[in-house]
């Protein structure tokens, strides 16, 4: 999955950089898939919500973003599994969008909203929080725990002169609070990628059709309850593990612990 998101931020980046300097086509790029300040321009083109995390332009936007998706996201997905990676990044960038939208009407016209560092960037934060003491070995610095890390990425990105590209900073504060609101609620029980993904899969079974697939059989209902008990507390495990990890740290795990949440999540 986190392959896939790169990729497709690369291949629209290019098409994007094709469109751009095609006279008369250019234009287009921005007004339909990036995402506007304005409530009536996004009235009509609701899709921008989703589309802009997906747009870059500049080669250094692009390439600085999907280096940081990669770092943490690799990360973020041994822990958590890839569907979790998408809809954090999805949401993230929701937030950040819809952040981005409120702070332009109040204090900016005229501005639109491109590419996905608040996705990425609530995905930096979960994982930060996740697991904050484990370590990245970084060239001339050495071993550093992803907390400092994620908290540099945020203060550099987000905070520093606030005068430029101010849009883009409050829609990184957005996928940033995401990220800590989504973790939260996750060590509490809810868990947001979850209800998101369940949601899609309702929507995707509704036009499908449900009653076209073949009917189980109640004799199997047995089967599919002891299913169901296994996979509980496989969770159970999981989340215990995780909470393991958030008070003591990703080394104080047993081995036994590292390899059954290595094979859990990978598996996800």
């Amino acid at each position: 999955m986190l392959t896939k998101l790169i990729v497709i931020n690369i291949i629209v980046f290019i098409l994007a950089n094709i469109f751009v300097n095609i006279p008369g086509l250019g234009s287009y790029v921005y007004d339909y898939f990036a995402l506007p300040s304005s409530l009536h321009q996004l009235l009509y083109r609701p899709w921008t919500l989703i589309t802009y995390m997906f747009l870059h332009v500049q080669t250094m936007h692009l390439i600085s973003n999907m280096i940081m998706f990669y770092w943490f996201g690799i990360i973020f997905t041994d822990f958590m599994g890839t569907k979790r990676l998408l809809y954090t990044y999805l949401l993230g960038g929701i937030a950040g969008g819809l952040l981005f939208i409120i702070f332009s009407n109040l204090f900016m016209q005229g501005s639109n909203l491109i590419g996905a560092s608040a996705g990425i960037m609530a995905v930096i934060i979960a994982t930060a929080i996740l697991v904050p003491d484990y370590q990245l070995h970084l060239i001339f610095f050495g071993p550093v725990k992803l907390k400092y890390l994620a908290v540099g990425a945020f203060v550099l990105s987000s905070l520093i002169d606030f005068s430029v590209n101010s849009g883009g900073k409050v829609s990184h504060i957005g996928g940033a609070l995401y990220g800590i609101l989504y973790m939260s609620q996750y060590r509490k029980g809810t868990d947001y990628a979850e209800i998101a993904g369940n949601f899609i899969d309702k929507i995707g079974k509704f036009f499908k059709g449900t009653n076209k697939g073949p009917k189980l059989k109640k004799s199997g209902g047995n089967g599919l309850r002891q299913q169901k008990t296994s996979e509980d507390e496989k969770q159970k495990k999981i989340d215990a593990i995780l909470d393991k990890i958030s008070a003591s740290g990703y080394d104080a795990l047993t081995k036994e612990e590292k390899d059954f949440l290595f094979k859990s999540t990978k598996n996800s």
